[in-house]
C-alpha cells in the first residue's frame, strides 16, 4: 500500500526544520541584534514581514496531532509573538519611562536563538540533572566550601593579619573576606601567594588550598568530559535528519568499500548536484526540454551494531554519512536512521551468523519494509535458495543480489575471456568508465522520443549509437522497451515494468520481453522506447544525450547508416576472431563460497571440461568439510567420508567431468600439483581465497608461490598455454607475487604464455552492490552479460590478415566495421610498438572521440556480442549437442586462447 501524503501541518513543521531555514532565521535574528542603528531601521520592515510570516507558519504547524508537538513549542510560540512585537517603532510612541519596558522586548529575541539548539540543550539539562551527576556536583561543591570555611576558621582564631581584600593591611577584612580568600586559593593557581614572606600560616594554607584546587578543579574537568562524552552518545541516538537518503544497515565498519565507493560515485557525479544549469533551465522554458532536476548530495546513513563510528566516517569525503548504532530488525534503530524516508537501502550480510546469515538479513528487511515500503532495497543474498523467500518478504522494489552466483560467474568469465580482468578493472570501479541507465519519466518524454520514428515507428540503433558516440562521448549499448512510462518512486526510477535490450544490432532472445514487443535486429519501436544504456565515465553524458532525444536531437542524418568504413579498417574487422579459453583442464585450489556456481557455469561455458577440486580438510573455514562438499551440488553427501587422496570423479551436468580431492595437511598446493599430475596438461589453475583464514592474501600467495615453484621444476603436465587466476581480498597485496612469476623460467616459450591475473572478489562485490543501488536496471544488466545466455563481453583478436593490416582507425570506424556482426566494442587493448615484453597492456574502455589507433598495435577489442554467434563450428556443435552425446573432455592440448 502507497504511504500516505503527509499533511499541510506536516509539510509546514518538515519546512521549518529544514537547516537552510534555520540558519536563515538565525543570521536575521543576530543582525536584528547588532548595535546598529542604521541598519536595524533600515531592515525592521523586512524583519516585521520574515517573523510575521514565521510566527504564521509556526502556529499551523501546531495544527498538527498532540503526541507529535514537541516540549516547548507553545512556549516558543509566546516567544515569537514577543520577539516579533519588539520590531514595532515603540521609540516613536512618547514617554521613555513607558517606552523603556517595551524596548526590552527585544531580549526575547535571545530565546529564539535557542530554540535552534534545544535539542543539544536538552541532552545538556537531563544529563547534568541525572542523579549520579548532582551528586558528584553537590560533593565537589560541599568539598570546596567546606575547605574555603575551615580555612577562613583557623585564619580567624590565629588572627593573623593579612591583606585579604587586596586594599592594604589597614583594611577591615571580616570572616566572610577569609572565606572569600580562601576560596580563590582553591579556584586557580594564579591567587597563589607572590611571595613566601608573609605570615606562616598564610604561606602554608595558600600552597595547600591551591595543590587540593588543582585536584579539584581535575576533578571538575573529569566531570565535564564524561558530560561531554554523555551528550555526544545523546546525539547519536537522535534520529538522522536525512530525507531521500541511501541507508547501509549490517556490518558496516567492514564496509568501507562499499562506502567509499558510493562516495566517489556520487562525487564523480556532482556536477548533477548543480541546481542551476543555464542551457537546461532555458530549453524547459521554451518547452523544449524536460524539468531541469537537482541530484541530492550523498546523504548516507549507516546503521552498524558497535557504538562507536567506523574510523573511515572521519576523512573529508564522508562529510555527509552519519552513523547509527543498533540492530537492523529493531524498529527504534531503523528510526534513528531514518529508515521510513530512505529512498534505497542496502542491507549486508553478516559474515559472524554463519548459517543463519540469511535469517538475519530477511529479518531486517521485514523491520525496514513495515516503516518503507515503496524504497529500493537491495538484500545481499548469501545461500542462492534464499533468493525467493527475499522477495516474497520485501515485495516490489526488493532486489536480492545473488552475490555466491555473482562472484562465480564473475570468477568463470575470468576464465572464458582471457584478459577481461583489466576491462573488469576499470568497468566496475570508479575510476573509469562503466555502465549507466537513464530513462524518459518526465511529462511528455514518451511523447518527444515517439516523435523520432520513422513512417513505421522506428529508428535505426546505429544512427542512435553513431550520434550518442560522436555528440556526447557516449558507448550506446541497449535500450529498455516498456508499454508505460514507469512513475518516480522517492525520486527513483523503478525498472521492473521493462524490458532490456542489449545489442540491439542481434535480435532479443526469442519469447523474451523485448521479442514479445516487437523489436527486431536493428531498429528501435520508438513508441515503446522508455530508456538507454550506455558506457560512459558519469551519467551526466548519457543524460544529455537522453535530453538530446526528447528535444529532436540525438539521431544521425539518414543515409550514413549504410557509410562504410574504409577497405583496410573494414579488413581488420572481418578478420578478427573470438578468443576463448577453451580448456581442458581446470584446477582449482580451496573453497570459497563462489566454487558452485563457478563449476557450474564452467560446464556451461566449456562443453566437456574437466575439473579437478582440491579441497583442505583443516577446520579453519566457515563450513565443515562436509557442508562444503554438500555445496557443490555434485552428490557428495553430508555423511559421506571425504573424497581424500583417491579422489571422486563426477559427471557435470553439460557433458565433462569433476574430481574431487581433500588433503588434511597444510600444503593443499603442493598436494594440488600431485592431484593434477594424474590427468592430462592442465589449462587453468584457480586459487581461492578462503575466507576465514587469519590472513586470506596471505594463504593465497603462499600456495601461487609454491605453484610456481612446481612449475619451475617441471613437477605439472601443462599445455603450450596456461592461466593462473588468483582471487584476492586486496589486489594490491598480491601484486608483489606477480614479479616472482616467471614464464620463462616456468618453461614457456614467452611471458604471454603464462597469464597471471589477480582479481579482488570483495571490491567487485562491494563496488556491484554499490553500482546496482545507484544505477536503475543494472544489476539485470550484468546478470545477462556474465550469464550463459545473452549478450556477454567477448574478446575479439585479429587473425592473420589483420595482425599485418597497415594504417589507422578511430574507434569510431571499428564501431561501424564490426556492426555487420552485430558486435558492439565498448574497449580496446593496445602495445606500443616500443613496450618492452613484461609491461601490461594498455586497456581503454570508452576511448576518445579524437584518438587515431595503429592497426598494428591493436591487441583486442572488448565487445557485446552473443558467443554463440561467434563460436568456431567444431565447439559449436558440441555445445549443441545433447548432453548424452557430447564427449567427455576436448583435446588434452587446449590450452588459454
Amino acid at each position: 500500500m502507497a504511504p500516505r501524503a503527509p499533511s499541510l501541518p506536516h509539510r509546514v513543521a518538515a519546512l521549518l526544520d529544514k537547516r537552510p531555514i534555520k540558519i536563515g532565521l538565525a543570521l536575521c535574528i543576530i543582525v536584528s541584534l547588532l548595535p546598529l542603528p542604521r541598519v536595524e531601521s533600515a531592515l525592521r520592515p523586512a524583519f516585521l514581514l520574515i517573523f510575521s510570516l514565521e510566527l504564521a507558519l509556526r502556529f499551523l504547524a501546531l495544527k498538527r496531532p498532540r503526541e507529535e508537538i514537541r516540549r516547548f513549542e507553545w512556549f516558543f510560540l509566546v516567544v515569537d509573538l514577543l520577539a516579533l512585537l519588539s520590531f514595532l517603532p515603540f521609540e516613536q510612541m512618547g514617554d521613555g519611562r513607558y517606552v523603556a519596558p517595551l524596548l526590552s522586548l527585544r531580549l526575547a529575541r535571545l530565546l529564539l536563538l535557542l530554540r535552534f539548539a534545544r535539542e543539544l540543550a536538552a541532552d545538556v539539562y537531563s544529563i547534568v540533572t541525572r542523579r549520579e551527576q548532582l551528586q558528584q556536583f553537590a560533593l565537589v561543591t560541599v568539598a570546596v566550601w567546606s575547605l574555603a570555611f575551615g580555612a577562613a576558621v583557623v585564619l580567624d582564631h590565629l588572627a593573623v593579619r593579612y591583606d585579604y581584600t587586596g586594599s592594604g593591611l589597614d583594611a577591615d577584612a571580616d570572616f566572610f573576606d577569609r572565606v572569600w580568600w580562601a576560596f580563590r586559593q582553591l579556584e586557580s593557581p594564579d591567587n597563589l601567594v607572590g611571595t613566601i614572606k608573609v605570615p606562616a600560616p598564610i604561606a602554608v594554607l595558600s600552597l595547600g588550598l591551591t595543590i587540593v584546587g588543582v585536584f579539584v578543579v581535575s576533578f571538575i574537568i573529569g566531570i565535564g568530559s564524561n558530560i561531554v562524552d554523555q551528550v555526544v552518545r545523546a546525539e547519536r541516538r537522535r534520529p538522522v535528519d536525512y530525507h531521500q537518503h541511501s541507508l547501509v544497515i549490517g556490518p558496516v565498519h567492514d564496509a568501507e568499500m562499499l562506502v567509499r565507493e558510493f562516495a566517489r560515485l556520487y562525487e564523480r557525479n556532482r556536477m548533477l548536484r548543480s541546481a542551476f544549469r543555464p542551457a537546461e533551465i532555458l530549453q524547459w522554458l521554451r518547452g523544449r526540454g524536460a524539468r531541469p532536476r537537482r541530484h541530492a548530495l550523498p546523504r548516507m546513513a549507516l546503521l552498524g551494531t558497535t557504538e562507536a563510528p567506523p574510523g573511515y566516517l572521519y576523512e573529508p569525503m564522508m562529510r555527509w554519512v552519519m552513523y547509527r548504532e543498533g540492530d537492523g530488525s529493531d524498529p527504534d534503530a531503523l528510526g534513528r536512521v531514518s529508515a521510513a524516508s530512505a529512498k534505497r537501502a542496502i542491507l549486508l550480510s553478516r559474515a559472524d551468523a554463519g548459517p543463519d546469515a540469511d535469517a538475519v538479513t530477511t529479518m531486517t528487511l521485514a523491520s525496514f519494509r513495515a516503516q518503507n515500503a515503496d524504497a529500493q532495497v537491495f538484500v545481499e543474498v548469501v545461500e542462492s535458495e534464499n533468493s525467493a523467500l527475499v522477495m516474497a518478504i520485501g515485495g516490489p522494489h526488493t532486489f536480492p543480489l545473488d552475490m555466491p552466483r555473482f562472484l562465480g560467474l564473475f570468477l568463470c568469465q575470468h576464465l572464458v575471456t582471457p584478459g577481461v580482468e583489466a576491462l573488469y578493472t576499470d568497468l566496475m570501479t570508479a575510476d573509469g568508465s562503466e555502465f549507466y541507465t537513464h530513462l524518459f519519466v518526465e511529462p511528455g518524454e514518451a511523447e518527444a522520443i515517439e516523435a523520432l520514428g520513422d513512417a513505421g515507428g522506428f529508428v535505426s540503433f546505429e544512427r542512435l549509437a553513431r550520434a550518442a558516440y560522436e555528440e556526447r562521448g557516449v558507448l550506446l549499448t541497449g535500450v529498455f522497451l516498456g508499454e508505460e512510462a514507469p512513475r518516480r518512486t522517492r525520486g527513483l526510477v523503478p525498472v521492473a515494468n521493462l524490458e532490456q535490450w542489449l545489442n540491439p544490432l542481434r535480435d532479443p532472445e526469442e519469447d523474451s520481453g523485448a521479442w514479445k514487443l516487437g523489436a527486431r535486429a536493428g531498429k528501435i519501436p520508438t513508441k515503446l522506447l522508455r530508456g538507454i544504456i550506455g558506457v560512459t565515465a558519469t551519467y551526466a553524458p548519457l543524460r544529455k544525450y537522453g535530453r538530446d532525444l526528447v528535444m529532436g536531437r540525438g539521431v544521425a542524418p539518414l543515409g550514413r547508416e549504410h557509410t562504410s568504413p574504409r577497405p583496410e579498417v573494414h579488413t581488420w574487422a572481418e578478420d578478427t576472431q573470438m578468443a576463448r579459453g577453451l580448456l581442458s583442464r581446470v584446477l582449482v585450489v580451496g573453497y570459497s563460497a563462489a566454487l558452485p556456481s563457478m563449476v557450474r557455469e564452467l560446464a556451461r561455458f566449456m562443453p566437456g571440461v574437466s575439473a579437478t577440486l582440491v579441497l583442505g580438510e583443516r577446520g579453519d573455514e566457515r563450513l565443515p568439510l562436509a557442508a562444503r562438499l554438500a555445496s557443490l551440488g555434485l552428490g557428495l553427501g553430508r555423511d559421506a567420508p571425504p573424497p581424500g587422496r583417491e579422489g571422486v570423479t563426477m559427471p557435470l551436468e553439460h557433458g565433462g567431468q569433476v574430481t574431487v580431492y581433500t588433503h588434511r595437511g597444510q600444503d593443499l598446493a603442493s598436494f594440488a600439483v600431485a592431484c593434477a599430475k594424474k590427468g592430462g596438461p592442465v589449462g587453468a589453475v584457480i586459487f581461492l581465497s578462503e575466507p576465514d583464514a587469519v590472513d586470506r592474501d596471505a594463504r593465497t600467495t603462499m600456495r601461487l608461490l609454491r605453484f610456481v615453484g612446481a612449475l619451475e621444476r617441471g613437477e605439472l603436465a601443462r599445455g603450450e598455454r596456461l592461466h593462473v587466476l588468483a582471487e584476492f581480498a586486496s589486489v594490491q597485496k598480491g601484486e608483489h607475487a606477480r614479479r616472482l612469476v616467471d614464464a620463462k623460467r616456468c618453461g614457456f616459450a614467452s611471458a604471454d604464455r603464462l597469464r597471471l591475473s589477480l582479481v579482488s572478489t570483495d571490491r567487485i562485490k562491494n563496488y556491484f552492490m554499490v553500482h546496482s543501488a545507484f544505477v536503475p536496471g543494472v544489476t539485470a544488466l550484468y546478470d545477462e552479460i556474465l550469464g550463459e545466455y545473452g549478450q556477454e563481453i567477448v574478446r575479439l583478436e585479429p587473425g592473420a590478415l589483420a595482425a599485418v593490416a597497415k594504417g589507422s582507425a578511430r574507434f569510431d570506424e571499428l564501431r561501424e566495421a564490426l556492426a555487420p556482426r552485430q558486435v558492439i566494442p565498448i574497449a580496446i587493448e593496445l602495445r606500443s610498438a616500443d613496450a618492452k615484453e613484461n609491461e601490461p597492456l594498455e586497456v581503454l574502455l570508452n576511448p576518445p572521440r579524437d584518438r587515431v589507433f595503429d592497426l598494428s598495435e591493436i591487441v583486442a577489442l572488448y565487445a557485446l556480442a552473443e558467443s554463440r554467434d561467434l563460436e568456431e563450428p567444431e565447439l559449436r556443435a558440441v555445445r549443441d549437442r545433447p548432453p548424452a552425446f557430447r564427449r567427455a573432455g576436448l583435446p588434452s592440448d587446449a590450452g588459454v586462447a
